[in-house]
């Protein structure tokens, strides 16, 4: 690429994030960096999971949003404190965190692991495409207005 590109590409790059808010910026930074193996698992107690979880949660419109439990279930956002604490201990802890939401306009999941590992990403990987399907069904159901001109 010629030096002019890489400036006009800057340009509008920097074009883009004025017109974001700073939240959108910080969830799109998070989007990009959310694919990403750790290389050590997330030391994190199954309360400051919970906490995460619900603070992830309320942080945007969430068509769909689960922790994702060893086995690869699927904890709900609507269960209450308690029973998500008990699903954890049930499932065999968290690998990570999955969500599905429209950006712009499209949809877009995001997931965040908590454990370490090629293995991890792709069990949220696959969860993720499930949850997108599941989406897409919905959503076939939906009967939109007609088009005026």
């Amino acid at each position: 690429m010629t030096p002019l590109e890489n400036d006009q590409r800057s340009q509008g790059g920097l074009n883009r994030a004025k017109n974001q808010d700073p939240e959108e910026r910080k969830f799109q930074a998070m989007l990009a960096a959310n694919r990403r193996p750790l290389l050590h698992d997330a030391k994190m107690t199954p309360e400051e999971t919970l906490r995460t979880f619900r603070d992830f949660a309320a942080s945007r419109k969430w068509l769909y949003f689960f922790i994702v439990g060893a086995d690869r279930s699927r904890i709900e956002r609507t269960l209450s404190d308690g029973a998500v604490l008990r699903r954890l201990k049930e499932v065999g802890g968290a690998v990570g965190f999955l969500g599905l939401t429209i950006f712009g306009t499209s949809l877009q999941v995001f997931y965040k692991p908590l454990k370490r590992g090629i293995q991890v990403i792709e069990q949220l990987d696959r969860t993720g495409r499930e949850i997108m399907a599941v989406a897409l069904e919905n959503l076939g159901k939906v009967k939109l207005p007609p088009i005026e001109d």
